[in-house]
């Protein structure tokens, strides 16, 4: 379950962590799940809330379980990112360095299929689309995206290509669905200082992360 959920927080910050470089202020995500039978016991450990900050070329994403907070900081230029966890009386900055020019040329690209279908979502009317993308082991999955042209956005690593900015999307990681819904927006000034990373984080690899978590 630990690996797990792991898995899927980091899928859901990494997912959308460089959607906003046009955009500075705040967007405010409600997550709802489908779980198998056997995790809904686990239900109450999931994040029912994500809130991400978009500055300058920087976004920070963030996440509370009743396991801790997990942080994702990321620099859009230098297409890398840092993953703050708070939990479990440790506090670790684990680096997630930039991909490399092979792992970007065997990436596979998403593809859309859009429709008429429409609906309001955090006060901004959204058009609809079918992303298909291949997983980890090669096979395809499609994921419904609701997205706005009401608000400019920069194509991400994950919705490269869609056309415009996703405000409710569907994520598959590990057998769990996740849906993804904007609850709040808003426009306003972000402080530089809020991707510092804090002095009191022991920065380290994700390789020794991992032996850290016994993954």
């Amino acid at each position: 379950m630990k690996k797990k959920m792991f898995s899927l927080l980091s899928v859901i910050a990494i997912f959308v962590g460089s959607t906003f470089a046009q955009f500075e202020g705040k967007v405010v995500y409600g997550l709802d799940y489908e779980l198998p039978e056997a995790m809904e016991a686990q239900r109450s450990m999931l994040p029912s809330e994500m809130n991400m900050l978009i500055g300058k070329n920087k976004t920070k994403v963030i996440q509370n379980t009743m396991m801790g907070s997990q942080i994702v900081i990321t620099d859009t230029k230098a297409q890398s990112s840092i993953l703050l966890m708070d939990m479990m009386g440790q506090k670790m900055a684990i680096e997630l360095p930039a991909p490399t020019e092979e792992e970007l040329k065997e990436e596979k690209q998403p593809k859309f299929k859009y429709d008429d279908k429409t609906k309001k979502i955090a006060g901004h009317k959204c058009k609809h689309a079918i992303m298909t993308l291949e997983d980890e082991n090669g096979e395809e999955m499609e994921m419904d995206v609701y997205y706005t042209e009401e608000i400019p956005s920069s194509a991400n690593d994950k919705l490269k290509g869609l056309k415009g900015f996703p405000l409710e999307y569907t994520i598959v990681s590990q057998g769990l669905t996740m849906i993804v819904t904007a609850k709040e927006i808003s426009k306003e000034k972000v402080a530089a200082s809020e991707f510092d990373v804090p002095a009191d984080f022991s920065k380290m690899t994700m390789e020794e992360f991992k032996k850290n978590m016994g993954m």
